[in-house]
Protein backbone atom coordinates (compact mmCIF):
# COMPACT_ATOMS: atom_id res chain seq x y z
CA UNK A 1 0.00 0.00 0.00
CA UNK A 2 2.59 2.30 1.03
CA UNK A 3 4.51 1.65 -2.32
CA UNK A 4 1.68 1.96 -4.29
CA UNK A 5 0.97 5.54 -2.85
CA UNK A 6 4.96 6.36 -3.17
CA UNK A 7 5.17 5.26 -7.06
CA UNK A 8 1.34 7.31 -7.47
CA UNK A 9 3.35 10.24 -5.74
CA UNK A 10 6.31 10.41 -7.98
CA UNK A 11 4.25 9.85 -11.15
CA UNK A 12 2.18 13.10 -9.38
CA UNK A 13 5.80 14.55 -9.33
CA UNK A 14 7.12 13.98 -12.64
CA UNK A 15 3.78 14.62 -14.58
CA UNK A 16 3.17 18.30 -12.61
CA UNK A 17 7.00 18.89 -13.31
CA UNK A 18 6.79 18.36 -16.96
CA UNK A 19 4.00 20.53 -17.15
CA UNK A 20 5.80 23.18 -15.13
CA UNK A 21 9.04 22.32 -17.98
CA UNK A 22 6.22 22.70 -20.92
CA UNK A 23 5.05 26.13 -19.34
CA UNK A 24 8.17 27.47 -19.04
CA UNK A 25 9.42 26.56 -22.70
CA UNK A 26 6.09 27.48 -24.06
CA UNK A 27 6.73 31.66 -22.24
CA UNK A 28 10.00 31.72 -23.57
CA UNK A 29 9.55 30.80 -27.05
CA UNK A 30 6.22 33.41 -26.57
CA UNK A 31 8.49 35.96 -25.16
CA UNK A 32 11.20 35.22 -28.18
CA UNK A 33 8.41 36.18 -30.55
CA UNK A 34 7.44 39.82 -29.11
CA UNK A 35 9.57 42.41 -31.29
CA UNK A 36 9.36 46.09 -31.84
CA UNK A 37 11.30 48.42 -34.28
CA UNK A 38 12.42 51.87 -35.19
CA UNK A 39 13.37 52.48 -38.74
CA UNK A 40 15.42 55.48 -39.78
CA UNK A 41 15.76 55.44 -43.41
CA UNK A 42 16.94 57.34 -46.28
CA UNK A 43 20.27 57.54 -45.40
CA UNK A 44 22.09 58.73 -48.77
CA UNK A 45 24.51 61.33 -50.32
CA UNK A 46 24.17 63.13 -53.21
CA UNK A 47 26.67 65.97 -55.09
CA UNK A 48 25.51 69.37 -55.96
CA UNK A 49 25.43 70.59 -59.91
CA UNK A 50 27.89 73.01 -60.98
CA UNK A 51 26.78 74.86 -64.45
CA UNK A 52 26.35 77.89 -65.84
CA UNK A 53 25.35 79.89 -68.65
CA UNK A 54 26.55 82.14 -71.66
CA UNK A 55 24.70 84.38 -73.00
CA UNK A 56 26.41 86.87 -76.03
CA UNK A 57 23.90 89.99 -76.07
CA UNK A 58 20.09 89.14 -76.69
CA UNK A 59 21.01 85.58 -78.23
CA UNK A 60 20.41 82.08 -77.07
CA UNK A 61 22.48 80.96 -74.18
CA UNK A 62 24.91 78.19 -74.04
CA UNK A 63 25.41 75.63 -71.61
CA UNK A 64 28.79 75.50 -69.67
CA UNK A 65 30.32 71.27 -69.98
CA UNK A 66 32.01 70.07 -67.06
CA UNK A 67 35.58 68.99 -68.91
CA UNK A 68 36.08 69.54 -72.56
CA UNK A 69 35.51 72.66 -74.15
CA UNK A 70 33.71 72.41 -77.10
CA UNK A 71 34.69 74.77 -79.67
CA UNK A 72 32.16 77.34 -81.46
CA UNK A 73 29.58 76.16 -78.73
CA UNK A 74 28.97 80.01 -77.80
CA UNK A 75 28.38 83.13 -80.11
CA UNK A 76 31.14 85.63 -80.71
CA UNK A 77 31.34 88.24 -78.24
CA UNK A 78 32.43 90.68 -80.66
CA UNK A 79 33.78 91.07 -83.92
CA UNK A 80 34.82 93.46 -87.03
CA UNK A 81 35.05 91.07 -90.37
CA UNK A 82 35.77 94.15 -92.25
CA UNK A 83 37.80 97.51 -90.51
CA UNK A 84 38.62 100.83 -92.39
CA UNK A 85 40.51 103.65 -91.44
CA UNK A 86 37.89 105.24 -89.96
CA UNK A 87 37.37 102.43 -87.11
CA UNK A 88 37.75 103.62 -83.84
CA UNK A 89 36.04 100.76 -81.84
CA UNK A 90 33.19 98.26 -81.09
CA UNK A 91 31.95 96.44 -78.31
CA UNK A 92 29.83 93.62 -77.28
CA UNK A 93 28.33 92.10 -73.87
CA UNK A 94 28.37 89.00 -72.18
CA UNK A 95 26.23 87.27 -69.49
CA UNK A 96 27.24 84.48 -67.25
CA UNK A 97 24.44 83.04 -64.63
CA UNK A 98 25.43 80.37 -61.86
CA UNK A 99 22.41 78.03 -63.30
CA UNK A 100 24.08 75.61 -60.73
CA UNK A 101 23.39 74.64 -57.38
CA UNK A 102 26.25 74.98 -55.40
CA UNK A 103 28.27 78.15 -54.89
CA UNK A 104 30.87 78.83 -57.09
CA UNK A 105 33.52 81.32 -58.43
CA UNK A 106 33.71 82.76 -61.86
CA UNK A 107 37.16 83.67 -64.25
CA UNK A 108 37.94 84.33 -67.05
CA UNK A 109 41.16 84.04 -69.64
CA UNK A 110 42.67 83.84 -73.43
CA UNK A 111 43.48 80.50 -73.34
CA UNK A 112 47.02 81.37 -75.87
CA UNK A 113 47.31 84.10 -77.00
CA UNK A 114 45.87 86.14 -79.83
CA UNK A 115 47.42 85.66 -83.59
CA UNK A 116 50.52 88.31 -82.82
CA UNK A 117 49.84 90.31 -86.53
CA UNK A 118 50.38 93.92 -86.92
CA UNK A 119 46.45 93.87 -86.77
CA UNK A 120 46.62 92.54 -82.98
CA UNK A 121 49.23 95.15 -81.73
CA UNK A 122 46.75 98.21 -82.91
CA UNK A 123 44.12 97.09 -81.17
CA UNK A 124 42.99 97.17 -77.68
CA UNK A 125 40.62 95.10 -74.93
CA UNK A 126 39.56 96.61 -72.12
CA UNK A 127 36.33 94.29 -70.23
CA UNK A 128 34.16 96.12 -67.88
CA UNK A 129 31.29 94.14 -65.65
CA UNK A 130 27.33 95.29 -65.10
CA UNK A 131 27.89 96.92 -61.58
CA UNK A 132 26.73 100.48 -60.81
CA UNK A 133 29.23 101.92 -60.89
CA UNK A 134 30.46 99.82 -63.29
CA UNK A 135 34.01 98.23 -62.40
CA UNK A 136 36.92 97.89 -64.81
CA UNK A 137 37.74 93.87 -65.16
CA UNK A 138 40.68 94.16 -67.45
CA UNK A 139 41.51 97.42 -67.80
CA UNK A 140 42.98 98.48 -71.71
CA UNK A 141 45.79 96.40 -73.10
CA UNK A 142 47.02 96.07 -76.43
CA UNK A 143 45.97 92.73 -78.21
CA UNK A 144 49.26 90.80 -78.32
CA UNK A 145 49.60 88.61 -74.74
CA UNK A 146 47.69 86.01 -73.68
CA UNK A 147 45.14 86.87 -70.30
CA UNK A 148 45.89 85.20 -67.43
CA UNK A 149 42.58 83.91 -65.22
CA UNK A 150 41.04 86.67 -64.23
CA UNK A 151 38.85 86.78 -61.40
CA UNK A 152 35.11 88.23 -62.19
CA UNK A 153 32.53 89.23 -59.60
CA UNK A 154 28.10 89.06 -59.66
CA UNK A 155 27.03 91.99 -60.29
CA UNK A 156 26.29 93.00 -56.55
CA UNK A 157 30.22 92.70 -56.52
CA UNK A 158 30.69 89.28 -54.70
CA UNK A 159 33.37 87.03 -55.37
CA UNK A 160 31.71 84.00 -54.91
CA UNK A 161 28.30 83.09 -56.70
CA UNK A 162 25.61 81.47 -55.33
CA UNK A 163 22.85 79.65 -57.53
CA UNK A 164 20.96 82.09 -60.04
CA UNK A 165 23.57 85.27 -59.93
CA UNK A 166 24.99 86.72 -62.80
CA UNK A 167 26.84 89.96 -64.53
CA UNK A 168 27.30 91.23 -67.83
CA UNK A 169 30.50 91.96 -69.03
CA UNK A 170 31.42 94.60 -71.69
CA UNK A 171 34.34 93.64 -73.87
CA UNK A 172 35.47 96.47 -76.09
CA UNK A 173 37.87 96.79 -78.87
CA UNK A 174 39.83 99.53 -79.35
CA UNK A 175 42.39 100.92 -81.34
CA UNK A 176 45.73 102.64 -81.10
CA UNK A 177 46.74 106.22 -82.33
CA UNK A 178 48.64 104.30 -85.09
CA UNK A 179 45.82 102.19 -86.16
CA UNK A 180 44.85 104.97 -88.85
CA UNK A 181 48.24 105.06 -90.45
CA UNK A 182 49.51 101.28 -90.48
CA UNK A 183 49.67 100.08 -93.49
CA UNK A 184 50.98 96.86 -92.34
CA UNK A 185 47.13 95.86 -91.44
CA UNK A 186 46.20 95.64 -94.70
CA UNK A 187 44.90 91.93 -94.83
CA UNK A 188 45.70 90.96 -91.75
CA UNK A 189 43.31 89.59 -89.36
CA UNK A 190 43.51 89.15 -85.28
CA UNK A 191 41.49 86.50 -83.38
CA UNK A 192 41.19 85.72 -79.57
CA UNK A 193 39.42 83.41 -77.21
CA UNK A 194 37.70 84.09 -74.26
CA UNK A 195 37.24 81.04 -72.23
CA UNK A 196 34.92 81.31 -69.07
CA UNK A 197 36.04 79.06 -66.31
CA UNK A 198 33.68 78.01 -63.29
CA UNK A 199 34.68 76.41 -59.81
CA UNK A 200 33.13 75.19 -56.63
CA UNK A 201 33.63 78.01 -53.89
Amino acid sequence: METRKSKRSLRLALVLGAAVAGTALVGWGGLAAWQAYTQNSGNAFAVGTLTHTNQVGAGVACNSTLSAVSPGACSVIVSGPALTSEFTGTSGTVTITNTGSLSSTFSMSMPAAPSNTELCKDLTLTVKDAESPAVTVYPQAALTAQMAPTALNNQAGASTWATNDSNTFTFSIGTTNGFANDDGVLGAGCSFTILFTQASA
